[in-house]
């Protein structure tokens, strides 16, 4: 298993290698999606700079490129698109998060059935911009305290299954899963869509033992499908006090540690 660091901070991408992440998940703003191609140089130089692994993106597809409710703008999006995965894939990005609350939750109001028509429309906008670049969107489902569609592992597969393009697939993030209750047989049932993984502890704090979160039993179930690939920490904050890089550190040895115990079970 690869352990990641969810993170555009260049301070915490130089450092993530030595805090023991095997590479770097940026966040789309990272590649400055909707400025000036003239801009993209300097920033590219930035990140490569950092000598971080930067095989992931996280945060794909932000407010400003909403693609449900009654106002989309399909070229905007398009190019939006073609821009963040094409400067994404310059430097290394094959795998793309694709969660985005914020551009895909459900206006009030707003029919069910046209909001599942703009995802599925939006799908194949990525699969088309992704085919040619050898990349992979991987949906994320999110709690219903932060999103209003796509909950579970279940409804990303549907949604996969209904595209039906190589380039979407799924993406099991455990704090989602942890804060629903949802049950492994969901994940057992998406194993053939799985294209990647992220956890946290509770608050998007970093893992620590009896954080109230069972870590163990993600790790084993993953394990159950053969997902042994690749696995990012999304953890955006840590607790009053603490030290990030202390907290980052100490949470991916113990998943480490760890994961080898759950190996070492079988």
């Amino acid at each position: 298993m690869r352990f990641g660091l969810c993170s555009s901070d260049p301070a915490r991408m130089r450092a993530a290698r030595d805090w023991g992440f095997d590479y770097v998940e940026i966040g789309a703003r990272a590649v400055a999606p909707f400025e000036p191609d003239a801009t993209w140089p300097t920033r590219r130089r930035e990140l490569e700079d950092t000598g971080a692994v930067t095989s992931h993106l996280a945060g794909f597809i932000p407010a400003e490129a909403r693609f449900v409710g009654p106002d989309v703008d399909w070229g905007r999006l398009r190019g939006y698109l073609e821009s963040c995965v094409g400067r994404a894939a310059e430097i290394g990005v094959r795998t793309f998060n694709w969660g985005s609350a914020p551009s895909k939750s459900v206006p009030i109001g707003w029919p069910l059935s046209k909001a599942f028509e703009q995802i599925e429309r939006c799908a194949h906008l990525i699969a088309d911009v992704m085919a040619p670049l050898g990349c992979t969107c991987a949906i994320e489902p999110i709690n219903p305290l932060e999103c209003n569609v796509i909950y579970y592992l279940t409804d990303a597969v549907l949604l996969a299954a209904s595209v039906d393009r190589p380039q979407i697939r799924v993406n099991v993030d455990y704090y989602h899963c942890a804060l629903q209750s949802e049950p492994w047989a969901h994940l057992e049932a998406a194993r053939d869509w799985i294209a990647h993984a992220h956890t946290s502890g509770p608050a998007r704090h970093f893992p620590k033992p009896d954080d109230g979160f069972d870590h163990r039993a993600f790790l084993a179930a993953l394990r159950r499908i053969g997902w042994d690939r690749t696995l990012s920490f999304e953890c955006s904050r840590v607790p009053p006090g603490a030290d990030y890089a202390e907290e980052a550190r100490a949470g991916v040895a113990y998943l480490r540690a760890l994961a080898r115990e759950v190996a070492d079970e079988r």
